[in-house]
């Protein structure tokens, strides 16, 4: 069984170049070697370095490294900067990259971030800042900047992530909004009660603008009983609020310290294919959570 793999979250670009790893192999949760197996396969690599002094030079220096890894790949990985590089990508047996930065404050100036291949932004991480507040902090909705903020990514093309601001910033975003947004890395609330969980009214707006949520593997954003089952249950609980073209995987893979039983790394999300398939999910519609629903969306956003 071939298994298609797009996941729209994963921390390992920064990781490994703050551990001295590479991105082809190495020993983190997700290397390039173990995607590949995938067939076909993409991934949205962050870049996550707010809290360094110097947020927007780290970021830098992480964009930087993560062009040069994917360069050497490129036997196995292309970069993406819109929808037909993604085509042409999995065409070529490639997986499709995109770079994505959480946390606007790494990003000097909108135009360049854009120039530089980023292609997906979190306003905001876990901290309130100067464009919006976020889930985990004061909760403030966007600001005038914020709103400048928006509506020039959208105008140059540039898919904006909800999963880390603010629920006053989520609907102030939505209401400016001229593409589809997303929820990249982020559970239902029903759920798993934790501020960084989507509400049913914040799913179903999602899904009434064309966007979605990328299912979690953090355990404390999953609860019950932290395994597959509960990543389950999160996809199930969106199916049942019409999620069907709107769910798809933004497993944050080294961006988590620990991983739902059952689950080490990226070589295991066949597991949750199976489990679907299991609950007699049709092939077709996982297949759908695993690739097709986010495709859909970056054909509209980027």
């Amino acid at each position: 069984m071939s298994v298609p793999v797009f996941d729209c979250h994963c921390d390992t670009a920064t990781h490994a170049l703050e551990k001295g790893e590479i991105l082809r192999r190495n020993k983190m949760q997700l290397d390039l070697e173990r995607l590949a197996a995938y067939a076909p396969a993409g991934q949205v690599f962050a870049i996550c370095a707010v809290d360094d002094p110097d947020p927007v030079a780290f970021a830098d220096r992480s964009i930087a490294f993560f062009l040069r890894q994917i360069e050497k790949n490129s036997d196995i990985a292309k970069l993406c900067l819109n929808f037909q590089d993604i085509v042409a990508a999995e065409n070529d047996g490639k997986i499709a990259a995109l770079i994505s930065i959480e946390g606007a404050e790494q990003i000097s100036d909108i135009d360049s971030a854009y120039d530089h291949g980023v292609r997906i932004v979190h306003l905001t991480w876990n901290h309130d800042n100067l464009l919006c507040g976020a889930a985990m902090d004061g909760g403030t909705g966007l600001t005038n900047k914020g709103r400048q903020f928006v509506m020039r990514a959208q105008e140059l093309g540039i898919m904006l992530d909800m999963s880390h601001i603010s629920e006053r910033g989520f609907w102030d975003t939505l209401e400016i909004s001229t593409r589809p947004v997303i929820a990249g890395h982020s559970n239902s609330k029903a759920v798993c009660n934790v501020p960084r969980n989507l509400s049913d009214e914040q799913f179903a707006a999602l899904v009434r603008r064309g966007g979605g949520a990328g299912i979690n593997l953090y355990p404390e954003f999953l609860g019950l009983g932290r395994d597959i089952d509960a990543v389950f249950a999160h996809i199930d609980h969106f199916m049942s609020l019409g999620g069907e073209r709107s769910v798809f995987l933004g497993c944050d893979l080294d961006g988590i310290e620990e991983t739902p039983r059952g689950i080490s790394g990226v070589q295991d999300l066949g597991k949750i294919y199976e489990t679907l398939l299991r609950h007699n999910y049709s092939e077709q519609l996982v297949c759908d959570i695993f690739r097709n629903n986010i495709l859909k969306v970056m054909e509209k956003a980027l």
